[in-house]
């Protein structure tokens, strides 16, 4: 009876631990692209850095979707990261940044609006992307979600690549 009331115990303690860390302790967050070597797809075009808080010239490319390009940029502080969205347009309002300090892995570090009024999410490497995928959410990179336009039609049938063409399952 001893024994069983110590290993109840010890395991009571080990779970009540696990979930101590699991929901109490925060987990640093990171985005390991801002680590990697500068590339040419990495420039961001025809934007000077001195205007904002991002480190334009320290950009990474993260992905393209309709006709944005979006990047992350190191902040003003070691802690914070910007992304940095340049549109087509040859005006004044062609680029946004948005920067937040890194805080915990598993949380959004900026939501914004696009100009076609999708949201647009920038995460740590650590975030879980599940639960916004399961409800539509779209990665365009580990570090980047979209929530599509509920009125663009998905593809219902996966697209099939036949000599360089793409045709859809009939």
């Amino acid at each position: 009876m001893i024994t069983f009331a110590a290993v109840a115990g010890a395991g009571t303690c080990l779970a009540l631990g696990l979930l101590y860390v699991r929901f109490f302790l925060s987990i640093p967050g990171t985005v390991e692209v801002l680590e990697r070597q500068l590339t040419k797809q990495d420039a961001v075009p025809a934007i000077q850095d001195e205007a904002g808080e991002a480190k334009i010239r320290e950009s990474r490319f993260l992905a393209a979707y309709e006709s944005t390009n979006y990047y992350a940029a190191p902040g003003p502080l070691p802690e914070v990261v910007c992304l940095v969205a340049k549109y087509p347009y040859d005006d004044e309002y062609n680029y946004w940044e948005a920067c937040n300090s890194l805080g915990d892995g598993r949380d959004i570090l900026v939501e914004v609006q696009d100009p076609d009024d999708r949201t647009v999410v920038f995460v740590p490497d650590q975030f879980d992307h599940l639960p916004l995928e399961r409800d539509g959410w779209v990665t365009l990179h580990r570090n980047l979600l979209i929530q599509p336009l509920a009125d663009v039609q998905q593809p219902t049938q996966p697209l099939l690549r036949t000599a360089g063409h793409r045709a859809t399952v009939q």
